[in-house]
């Protein structure tokens, strides 16, 4: 009997929109309203949202030609590729973006493995107005997509005294390690530096038309463990992005707004890593640089 009256006033909230849990008047900005109320006299409860594991992530049927599924929340719990992770759905990108992730055991990783600080190419490598140059592609060991084929003339994607670097790209270009070989070890760690110049800007208003709204310049960091079929993106680094985003420049163009970084992630494990560094700006006066990606392990 208590079921079935719990039921009902399930329906009756739900014809009024708002659904309370152990509150009878939830919020009216809220379609449900868990409140965490005390039950035994002592303890309140909390929300538990599906858990999952990696391969059980990727198997979930999203929608890709609609945005229904955008904003859909599980957490990864995963421990053959150490992933503790609250993943959310980004419909627009069809990616699964992780906002929070957490690692138990502490990372010590203090043996290199990989380091690319782009000393070894001649000046110029990469994608210069539209065309590769210098030793790219047969003497380097990273891979560059002009994503909108923005790289014209007087543009660039290239190594730049000792780095590589960015101007108006016009879209986005992604900047993908090879496979570095992480096996034999018990932790991973990654870091690379991440520095911006010019009058960069990031509106979060029009972020659905990012790739073309000749405005919005970003810098995205990945990495995927083993397949490179599974991206994970590091979202809002210490504060300095945004949802969709690891890094952004300051909403108000001007300035040096950039929030320069090293962009670092610990507590991988796997045998095979790989690292892709996305980013656009859409002006002659606006740079990105990328320097001294370092993979180191430990046991």
């Amino acid at each position: 009997m208590r079921n079935i009256v719990f039921i009902l006033l399930i329906i009756t909230s739900v014809s009024f929109a708002q659904v309370g849990v152990r509150t009878v008047t939830p919020s009216s900005a809220a379609v449900l309203h868990l409140e965490a109320a005390n039950y035994n006299s002592t303890k309140v409860g909390g929300f538990i949202m599906p858990i999952v594991t990696q391969a059980e992530e990727d198997a979930i049927p999203v929608d890709t030609s609609t945005l229904r599924d955008d904003g859909l929340m599980v957490f990864v719990s995963d421990a053959s590729i150490n992933k503790w992770c609250w993943d959310i759905y980004d419909a627009e990108q069809d990616v699964w973006r992780s906002m929070k992730c957490n690692t138990p055991v502490a990372a010590v990783c203090d043996t290199q493995i990989y380091l690319e600080d782009f000393s070894s190419y001649v000046n110029e490598t990469g994608i210069k107005e539209g065309s590769n140059n210098g030793d790219y592609p047969g003497g380097v060991t990273w891979t560059l997509v002009d994503i909108l084929g923005g790289i014209t003339t007087g543009d660039h994607a290239m190594v730049v005294g000792g780095a590589f670097e960015l101007n108006d790209t016009n879209g986005p270009i992604s900047f993908t390690t090879e496979a570095v070989d992480i096996s034999g070890f018990a932790t991973v760690c990654f870091s690379v530096d991440i520095d911006g110049r010019g009058v960069l800007e990031y509106d979060e208003g029009i972020h659905g038309s990012d790739d073309t709204n000749n405005n919005n310049d970003y810098v995205n960091v990945e990495y995927s463990v083993d397949n490179g079929a599974t991206w994970n993106m590091l979202i809002d680094y210490n504060g300095n992005g945004s949802v969709n985003h690891t890094l952004t420049a300051n909403p108000t163009p001007g300035s040096d707004t950039f929030p320069d970084d090293t962009v670092s992630v610990s507590g991988l494990s796997g045998t095979f890593l790989l690292i892709r560094i996305t980013s656009q700006n859409w002006a002659g006066n606006e740079f990105f640089a990328y320097d001294n990606i370092l993979v180191e392990g430990g046991n």
